[in-house]
């Protein structure tokens, strides 16, 4: 199964990284990216990915509401969240709204290629 990625950062050099560990690695095919909340979550609605790597502070809309809002409408894709908040009552907020994951930044290549790899698992279990 290749599984359709997407990429979601406000920085554009984060995106280019985490496009180079999947590449890299083979997890899989990017099918778009993006920078910007509410561009985000026009893409995904229509994009469909399998996988959504999500900062989650974002100009215009952030990650929550994007996940929170995309789940309610019955998107079935999954999310990882990437960011640097450290704020445990954030980050299970984002539990809460339905990520599989989390991952602080800086990101580290191991800890992305097994964590995008356990929700490949989760997957291919549905």
């Amino acid at each position: 199964m290749n599984f359709r990625i997407m990429i979601v950062d406000d920085d554009r050099a984060v995106r280019r990284i985490l496009a180079g560990i999947i590449e890299n690695n083979n997890l899989g095919e990017i099918i778009g990216d993006s920078g910007d909340g509410e561009e985000a979550e026009k893409k995904i609605s229509v994009l469909k990915p399998d996988i959504v790597l999500m900062d989650f502070l974002l100009p215009s809309k952030d990650g929550l509401e994007i996940i929170k809002s995309l789940k309610k409408r019955g998107v079935n894709t999954h999310f990882i969240m990437i960011s640097q908040v450290e704020d445990q009552a954030m980050i299970s907020q984002a539990y809460q709204a339905g990520i599989e994951f989390f991952i602080h930044k800086p990101i580290n290549a191991i800890e992305t290629v097994s964590v995008i790899s356990k929700v490949q698992e989760i997957i291919k279990l549905k």
